[in-house]
């Protein structure tokens, strides 16, 4: 089965305590699974901070709050895609009776390696990778951006006033360009 895979955080950057994943099925649109991982509890900061996190009181409490906790992950902010990309895709088989097969994805090639790497379906089985055509273009879009910036530093104008310059009209032209190509060709059998 083809699915989208992608994730969300609380704050941008790499400082989040929550992340959100979700798993869609391309052709439908539906969620087919979705996953929260959290590196913060309140309730165990305020018994910490008011028990204190040496003491035994503390232990003794946190062992009966585990079932509670709402910290489910201990590591960094930017290993939760891949982390719950792997939960869910264990659970395929037995939650949804599906296998994931084929991951669009937006370009962050860590998950799927990951998941690759971790044979999820055993090793005989295994998984595509598709790229998300939007984010393909955006990058087009940023890459052209940072080239007129970089050249722009060595005194070499390549965005300007003269047909042809890297405007970003024209960057954002090209973008456009670059989507209807890929969806034009795709239209087309190859003979």
């Amino acid at each position: 089965m083809s699915v989208s895979y992608d994730g969300t955080w609380q704050k941008r950057g790499h400082t989040s305590n929550l992340g959100l994943e979700i798993i869609i099925d391309i052709l439908s649109g539906l969620v087919l699974d979705f996953e929260v991982l959290s590196k913060y509890c309140h309730n165990c900061v305020v018994a910490g901070r008011d028990m204190g996190v040496d003491w035994a009181e503390f232990h003794i409490w946190q062992k009966g709050h585990t079932d509670e906790c709402d910290k489910n992950f201990d590591g960094t902010s930017g290993a939760m895609e891949m982390h719950a990309a792997l939960i869910m895709w264990r659970r395929s088989i037995s939650d949804c009776q599906m296998r994931f097969v084929s991951m669009l994805s937006d370009g962050d090639s860590k998950t799927f390696q990951f998941l690759s790497d971790n044979k999820i379906y055993g090793s005989d089985i295994k998984m595509e990778k598709e790229e998300c055509l939007n984010h393909i273009a955006k990058r087009l879009g940023t890459s052209l951006r940072n080239k007129v910036k970089e050249w722009k530093v060595k005194k070499v104008t390549l965005g300007g006033r003269k047909q042809g310059s890297l405007t970003d009209k024209n960057i954002t032209k090209l973008q456009n360009y670059y989507r209807k190509a890929i969806n034009i060709m795709s239209l087309i059998p190859i003979k």
